[in-house]
């Protein structure tokens, strides 16, 4: 699959490449350094102190190391892979989010801080 399969959910791209083409969307981003999966974030429209868009915006924060983004990624930007799943709702994103940060426990073993439900 290319990286349009890649953004879409269906494998994964460097981070760089996956910013610029990430779709303005509501949904749920995995990142993974060496492999593994360090850190589970979620693009939606009605978080205190994110911009008001989807994937892209959120994935560009991140990359450009604004104080909104995690640092962790912006620190580690060029050795981190993301996929993306896009989400029909904002419901459905924090349910996504939630569930994959317990499936790959990234709070003990990665960059989340918290589980949000």
């Amino acid at each position: 699959m290319g990286l349009l399969g890649s953004l879409l959910g269906v494998g994964e791209g460097n981070f760089e490449a996956v910013v610029k083409m990430a779709p303005n969307k509501v949904g749920v981003y995995i990142a993974k350094l060496d492999g593994k999966v360090v850190y589970v974030g979620r693009a939606i429209e009605e978080r205190p102190g994110q911009s008001p868009s989807g994937l892209r915006k959120r994935l560009q924060e991140h990359w450009r190391g604004a104080s909104a983004g995690k640092g962790s990624l912006y620190k580690y930007r060029d050795n981190i892979n993301i996929s993306l799943k896009p989400c029909n709702s904002v419901e459905e994103a924090k349910q996504l989010e939630a569930s994959l940060i317990r499936q790959h426990n990234t709070v003990e073993n990665g960059w989340n801080d918290r589980y949000e439900d």
